[in-house]
C-alpha cells in the first residue's frame, strides 16, 4: 500500500554532489559520486591525472546479498499518510539519500580519493 507523505517544514542549506532528496514514495533511487581531489603546495598540473590512474575507481565493490527472510511480515498501515513535522539539514553530500517515503531499492556509491602534495621542508629549518 502507498502513502501520502505530508512535511510541514523542510529546510536544507546545502545538497551537493549526487545527493537525493526524496518526499514521497519510490521505486528505485541509484546515487553515484566518483570524485579525484589532488591538494598541492605549490601549482603543478600533470597531464595523465585522472580516475583511470587510480583502482578505487575501477575496482569493484563487494556485494552483500542479504539471506532470505525466515519470517513471513505483514505490515498495517492504520493511516494512509505518513506525517513529518519538521526536517532541518545542514548539508547532503556524496551520494547520500534522504527520504521520506518508501522505497524498494536504494544504492549509493562514493568513490573518492583525496591527495595531498606537500613540498619537502627545506635542510635546517
Amino acid at each position: 500500500m502507498k502513502r501520502t507523505s505530508v512535511v510541514q517544514t523542510f529546510h536544507a542549506e546545502t545538497l551537493i554532489i549526487s545527493s537525493v532528496l526524496q518526499i514521497g514514495d519510490s521505486e528505485r533511487i541509484s546515487a553515484r559520486t566518483r570524485a579525484l581531489a589532488v591538494q598541492r603546495q605549490y601549482e603543478l598540473f600533470f597531464g595523465a591525472e585522472g580516475e583511470q590512474a587510480f583502482p578505487i575507481f575501477t575496482k569493484p565493490i563487494p556485494r552483500w546479498l542479504s539471506p532470505p527472510p525466515i519470517t513471513v511480515r505483514q505490515t498495517i498501515h492504520e493511516s494512509p499518510v505518513l506525517s513529518v513535522r519538521d526536517v532541518r539539514i545542514l548539508a547532503i553530500s556524496s551520494s547520500a539519500v534522504v527520504q521520506i517515503g518508501s522505497t524498494s531499492t536504494v544504492e549509493a556509491e562514493a568513490r573518492i580519493k583525496h591527495i595531498r602534495e606537500l613540498a619537502a621542508p627545506e635542510p635546517g629549518a
